[in-house]
């Protein structure tokens, strides 16, 4: 059976595929028309990044209490979601059961090139796939951990955790 979001390493975790699941089945058409009509991105290019940005999101969980910096065009479509405060604000909550912050670094004696490999490594790890055009300004983009307690039930199994 194939795993969510096409995971190339399998967690082995039920809740945390489970999860993921449910972070891969999620509606993001609204979202989608949006960037369509406001970034004039066609389909193909809409379909493709939601898949991404579920990629990035899907990090939250693969690699807890790490920052994650997301590529050029996943951070423009969370921008799009982020401006649609009900929308975004229910997704979290269905999510990751609070808010998750968008806070990119303005300061750039705090931007960190390790952040940026990190989150290269751990695509390439979990998907097998490359990303190429990280955001420059964020290093802050770190999951919703208030509930760090109940985030550990997702985690993944420790033998298939990448060696970064």
């Amino acid at each position: 059976m194939p795993h969510p979001l096409d995971l190339k390493v399998d967690p082995q975790n039920n809740n945390l595929i489970s999860k993921l699941s449910q972070l891969e089945s999620y509606d993001f058409g609204f979202i989608k028309t949006d960037v369509m009509k406001k970034l004039n991105w066609p389909q193909e290019k809409a379909d493709y990044v939601e898949r991404r940005v579920k990629m990035f999101f899907s990090l939250a969980f693969l690699d807890q209490g790490n920052y994650h910096i997301p590529e050029v065009d996943v951070d423009e479509f969370w921008h799009r979601m982020i401006l649609h405060t009900m929308w975004y604000v229910q997704f979290c909550d269905d999510i990751f059961s609070e808010y998750y912050h968008h806070t990119p670094e303005p300061d750039q004696k705090h931007l960190n090139q390790a952040n940026r490999q990190r989150s290269r490594d751990l695509i390439k790890h979990w998907y097998a796939d490359s990303w190429d055009f990280i955001i420059m300004t964020c290093t802050q983009c770190r999951g919703p951990y208030k509930q760090m307690a109940a985030l550990a039930a997702f985690a993944p199994a420790p033998a298939v955790l990448p060696k970064i």
